[in-house]
């Protein structure tokens, strides 16, 4: 009885922690998203200074959240899309709009796929 009630509690402890980290990992990867989709348009509009502020929000919110998806994903998706969002800050430092605007959207499908990735669908499985 006592390995019963064992199996049961590590397998509450397992749906907890996959329940944990879906709901984790798609809020960041959509709230960072939004943010960056919001700079893309700033700098359509041509107000690069918003488009900057955008970006360092995306930025600063990617990598506050990062060692806590690290427990749940592996190092390679994740320091991908960060290396992303990094060069297109650097690009948009320097006023190199057109690369900006590419890194940008680089680094919006990076994250897309990212957050495709953890719904849990039979594609996904297999």
């Amino acid at each position: 009885m006592n390995r019963l009630w064992g199996a049961l509690t590590v397998l509450l402890i397992v749906i907890i922690t996959v329940t944990t980290a879906f709901f984790i990992n798609t809020n960041i990867s959509y709230y960072v998203s939004e943010l960056l989709s919001q700079s893309i348009a700033s700098a359509e509009n041509g107000d690069i200074q918003n488009a900057e502020i955008f970006l360092k929000k995306a930025k600063s919110q990617w990598d506050s959240k990062m060692d806590t998806m690290l427990l749940f994903v592996s190092h390679g998706k994740l320091d991908q899309i960060e290396q992303t969002v990094n060069i297109a800050y650097v690009y948009i430092k320097s006023n190199d709009i057109s690369n900006y605007m590419a890194q940008c959207q680089n680094a919006r499908l990076l994250i897309n796929n990212f957050r495709e990735v953890e719904y849990p669908d039979i594609k996904n499985i297999f």
